[in-house]
């Protein structure tokens, strides 16, 4: 080992610390090994005795200058493999931590309609609804389906992209196979982000922006979750790495723009925007728009035979989902959550100005500002993780904001960049992963078993069982087979009736509800004798956020006084 190892060896263990310092520790089950490493103190320890050794050992040289130049300059010739490296964590992290589940809407939404996709299914069909003769067919269909016009058959929710590239995993591996799509898609967000930076700016500006994408907040969450946000992002990405690298590969930028838009569908008259770059060349101009044309059309066909409509989405009509008044309070929340987060993107502006004269960057300009007024228009939402809308225009921010530090570093002595840039690398981990970490992103994993857990317990019931529930509707009908009862959709003399149409047919009824539905539950229904929750519960999952089952018969047993035991899974 040279004397110059030292300092790599050196700056990856401080990357290690950082990370420990910042996350807690990694605890995790490789191949049933059990994996924990908890305290940063031993290898910050040990960077620094690699510093001191090398310090001493280049001081006797004199050769102190010449070696932090020679790292810098090493950096900047090997900055693409430490732009893989870093996309290989990412992807790592997004495996390592993912929550594999179809808790909540968006990833049952997903996970289901790509189970249908596998099975070569447009729709679901559901006997439920001819069985108690609803007149609403929406309290049937949980949430992430829609009714159709015909009976007890149900159309997806969400766009077919994300399900479309899950269907084949989920196919071979199930819910964990198809989980890896997001995984794979947050390692080559990060690369193609890095490789754009790197391509107006230079290899320092890529592992910068790298750094800073892969550490961001709110793709960290983003990341470890079945839904669209990441994958959509690294779409976009690779089609913009492919157009500002001149490569001639406008088809594959095509395509990479049709799966953009196949995943996220309100984002589609961005694919105008890479005609800045494109310019009005007829055969690439004509290479380029062929997939984009083909996927649109698709997409209009799916939509007509889904909702009626070639124009409508799962989601509903334009006017339904846009409005002008929104922008103020999106504007508000949007900013307010992007500076309490990641703050640091805020200087984007200043890499703007740094690169203006490349017209790529007028065009990655315009892609962010056109993705954030989306989203503006947009329905308002509370929540911080909603920032992940812009996932796409914050990964363009992360290209600019790297652009503008690389070239402040740029201006420092040869012998201090390399140190600037561990600082500036360090810093944002810090940040990025600490909050993160307070936003429970490394979390979730935990926090969302309880629903396969009550879904295992389901599983032991009859097969004809029928489950009321609200937010994990969707997650309980793609786990168990089970129909569904969707008590938030339902007025209470709705879900009477079909109550009590089941239990004449002797069908075994459940109630499964998120700890927070408990108080909404019993204020819409709970003059409704049969489902007044006044028993315990008969299944109990979860730590932080907890999932609770109660079984309808039960509720006689416990009016006659008999017990009702409670299993409880942590």
């Amino acid at each position: 080992m040279n004397r110059r190892s030292l300092i790599y060896i050196a700056a990856i263990l401080a990357a290690i610390a950082v990370l420990l310092a910042v996350s807690g520790g990694v605890r995790a089950t490789v191949g049933g090994l059990r994996i924990s490493v908890r305290s940063p103190i031993p290898i910050s320890t040990a960077a620094l005795a690699l510093v001191g050794v090398w310090w001493i050992l280049a001081r006797g040289a004199r050769s102190i200058q010449p070696d932090l130049v020679e790292a810098w300059s090493a950096l900047a010739r090997r900055s693409s493999r430490v732009v893989v490296a870093i996309a290989a964590v990412s992807a790592v992290t997004a495996g390592v931590f993912a929550t594999h589940s179809a808790a909540g809407a968006d990833a049952s939404g997903y996970l289901s309609e790509a189970a249908q996709w596998s099975a070569g299914e447009l729709f679901y069909r559901d006997a439920l609804p001819g069985a108690i003769g609803a007149a609403d067919p929406w309290i049937t269909a949980p949430l992430g389906w829609r009714p159709t016009g015909t009976t007890g058959v149900q159309a997806p929710t969400y766009p077919p992209g994300l399900p479309l590239l899950m269907a084949i995993p989920h196919a071979l591996g199930g819910t964990m196979a198809a989980s890896l799509v997001i995984a794979a898609g947050a390692g080559i967000a990060v690369w193609a982000t890095a490789a754009v930076a790197a391509q107006l700016a230079g290899g320092i500006a890529g592992v910068l922006a790298a750094a800073l994408l892969a550490v961001t907040p709110v793709f960290l969450y983003q990341s470890v979750q079945p839904m669209s946000d990441v994958p959509v992002t690294a779409a976009w990405m690779v089609m913009w790495l492919l157009l500002v690298r001149g490569s001639g590969r406008v088809l594959l930028a095509g395509l990479c723009c049709a799966i953009a838009v196949l995943i996220r569908p309100n984002l589609a008259p961005l694919a105008a925007v890479p005609l800045m770059v494109i310019g009005f060349h007829r055969r690439r101009l004509v290479a380029f728009s062929l997939p984009v044309a083909v996927a649109g059309l698709a997409l209009m066909w799916l939509q007509w035979q889904w909702y009626g409509s070639p124009l409508r989405s799962g989601y509903g009509t334009a006017d339904e989902l846009f409005a002008f008044v929104n922008i103020a309070p999106n504007a508000t929340r949007y900013l307010s959550w992007l500076v309490a987060t990641s703050p640091v993107l805020l200087i984007a502006p200043a890499g703007v100005a740094v690169a203006w004269r490349q017209a790529p960057a007028k065009a990655l300009a315009a892609f962010a500002t056109l993705v954030v007024a989306a989203y503006l228009v947009y329905a308002v939402f509370e929540v911080w993780s909603y920032l992940r809308f812009l996932l796409p225009a914050l990964a363009v921010a992360a290209v600019f904001t790297s652009v503008a530090v690389a070239s402040a570093i740029a201006r420092l002595p040869a012998s201090s960049m390399a140190a600037a840039v561990l600082a500036v690398v360090l810093g944002l981990m810090a940040h990025g992963v600490s909050q993160a970490r307070a936003l429970d992103a490394f979390r979730l994993a935990d926090q969302q078993r309880r629903v396969s857990q009550v879904a295992d317990y389901l599983a032991g019931m009859s097969a004809d069982a029928v489950i009321v529930a609200g937010e994990q509707s969707g997650a309980l009908r793609y786990y168990s087979g089970r129909s569904i009862l969707r008590w938030d959709a339902a007025s209470p003399d709705a879900l009477a009736r079909a109550i009590g149409t089941l239990a004449t047919g002797g069908r075994p009824i459940v109630i499964a509800l998120d700890a927070w539905e408990n108080e909404p539950f019993r204020a819409k229904l709970g003059a409704l004798p049969a489902v007044s929750l006044e028993w315990p519960p008969a299944f109990e999952a979860g730590t932080s956020h907890r999932t609770r089952v109660w079984r309808l018969s039960d509720r006689d047993a416990f009016l006659r006084g008999e017990r009702v035991n409670t299993d409880r899974v942590p």
